[in-house]
């Protein structure tokens, strides 16, 4: 099914319509995500095409003339929601583009952005066993193999995830 179709389908319906809100529409649902995803794969390889650009770059002043970010009164259509993603990718720094460098961003990592689709897609808070068991064992693991790693015995080290860059330092700040 191309662009179109899919538009025609879903286009005009609210996020509303969709799963959980509407159990029964689930072909509507699938059809969405896999817009979402086809946007997504486009970026991607656009993203790693060393002839693309890394930044189409405009002023502040005319960068708001192209994507409009008013909070609007009602709800977009699934339409506008894609047409937004699209913009926002198009309008964006490309921080996996093999020509970008900088001190934080250091490309895209595909396996790494599966993990992220994979938890946000589980929606689970990972603080207690009984509401994530797999994703606390997970963390027990890499926290064990760490402490190998630096050479510590087995029960002589303890370990905290904490979020990366500025907020972990601010976190540190306070220790």
């Amino acid at each position: 099914m191309d662009q179109k179709e899919v538009l025609k389908k879903i286009g005009q319906l609210q996020a509303t319509d969709l799963l959980p809100q509407n159990v029964e529409n689930w072909e509507q649902t699938e059809l969405f995500l896999k817009e979402v995803v086809r946007i997504l794969l486009a970026y991607i390889k656009e993203e790693n095409d060393r002839s693309s650009k890394v930044l189409e770059f405009h002023h502040p002043g005319e960068m708001a003339t192209l994507c409009d970010l008013r909070i609007p009164e009602k709800p977009q259509n699934l339409e506008d929601l894609l047409k937004s993603c699209e913009a926002v990718l198009k309008l964006g720094v490309k921080t996996g583009h093999p020509r970008f460098f900088n001190q934080i961003s250091t490309g895209l990592d595909l396996v790494s952005m599966a993990g992220e689709w994979l938890t946000a897609t589980a929606n689970t808070n990972m603080f207690t066993y009984e509401i994530s068991p797999v994703f606390i064992l997970m963390e027990k693991e890499v926290t064990r193999k760490m402490i190998e790693l630096i050479g510590w015995g087995e029960g002589q080290g303890d370990a905290i995830f904490a979020p990366g860059s500025p907020l972990l330092g601010d976190s540190v700040h306070l220790f």
